[in-house]
């Protein structure tokens, strides 16, 4: 295994649409454990292949605890059949080191994948890590890209001024937030999703 370059905002195969992958060979399963290998050493929970320069529809995911046995999902060509409900809560993203905000997400979805032997899965999610990450790598996958969804547009382009992510004004953000009526709830992070 070995640990690939991550990819940050804003390089262009982060913002296209990813490639189906139709061989699983080793290259495939070569490519995986090259993700987790790169998504743990970042103390990550999930990243898309574009997420490491590689225009495949490729994500891997591991929510286990920090006391617990990996557990990793490997997903090939995702795509959410079903989705419901709504959920707002804090996400982060590798592309986006030390950028945090608030994000609503489905609260419940049913994702259809292949694994790495090609052999088709369904699962479904709910109200959890999981459930999050699945969407957010999806995303990923599909060019889009966690900034655009944030609860808080205000919040969400402070927190990219202030880690050097986008040119701006840090004390009129600030201050446009304050007169908004919109909260910024940044605190300390435990997993990253991807």
């Amino acid at each position: 295994m070995a640990k690939l370059r991550l990819r940050y905002y804003p390089e262009q195969v982060l913002l296209q649409k990813a490639k189906k992958v139709t061989t699983f060979d080793s290259s495939v399963r070569k490519l995986a454990n090259d993700m987790l290998e790169t998504m743990y050493d970042e103390n990550g929970v999930g990243l898309a292949a574009p997420q490491i320069g590689v225009s495949k529809r490729i994500m891997v995911i591991d929510v286990s605890g920090e006391d617990e046995p990996n557990q990793p999902i490997v997903f090939i060509n995702p795509q959410i059949v079903e989705k419901e409900g709504s959920l707002v809560g804090l996400e982060g993203c590798l592309s986006f080191p030390n950028v945090f905000f608030e994000v609503r997400r489905f609260h419940r979805i049913v994702v259809k994948y292949q694994n790495l032997a090609g052999k088709d899965v369904k699962m479904t999610a709910e109200g959890d890590l999981l459930c999050r990450a699945i969407q957010h790598e999806i995303d990923h996958l599909d060019g889009e890209l966690f900034i655009n969804k944030a609860v808080s547009p205000i919040a969400a382009d402070l927190e990219l001024v202030k880690n050097g992510f986008i040119a701006g004004d840090v004390e009129a953000l600030e201050n446009e937030l304050a007169n908004s009526g919109q909260t910024i709830k940044i605190k300390d992070h435990t997993p990253v999703v991807g």
